[in-house]
């Protein structure tokens, strides 16, 4: 017995609900937004988090991302620390360092880790303030 029914029907629009509820990733990480520090074997790179929010509840972009931004700045895989920097209104800092882990010259992991501990922090801040804008760099 031939039927003429299939068990999904070719739709290309999403439920309203869930369209609503989608967020345009970026597809590239703006250069604008990013500075870094080649300082005591490691190239630290600062993202603005006023400006780039990192999808850290999306592996695959978020690893794709930082890839191609390392990429792009033509730096050392092995010795590339990503930060992202907050600046509140009233110049408080807030630093997250985001430990990347390779396979195969890919980012396949990223643990991030807000700096709390005073010394670190001040050690943060002082590379973040010897940093240089990426745009004028490359």
């Amino acid at each position: 017995m031939a039927t003429s029914q299939r068990a999904f029907q070719p739709n290309t629009e999403l439920p309203q609900h869930f369209a609503s509820t989608l967020k345009a990733q970026p597809k590239a990480i703006d250069l604008e937004h990013v500075s870094v520090s080649q300082l005591l074997g490691r190239d630290y790179v600062f993202l603005n988090s006023r400006e780039i929010e990192l999808p850290l509840k999306n592996p695959a972009v978020l690893h794709s991302l930082l890839d191609d931004l390392i990429q792009q700045l033509e730096l050392a895989e092995t010795h590339t620390v990503a930060v992202s920097v907050d600046e509140s209104l009233t110049g408080a800092l807030t630093f997250v360092r985001h430990d990347l882990t390779w396979y195969r010259h890919k980012v396949c992991r990223v643990e991030s880790i807000t700096i709390s501990h005073p010394e670190q922090h001040e050690f943060m801040e002082m590379i973040w303030r010897c940093s240089t804008a990426a745009v004028t760099i490359y």
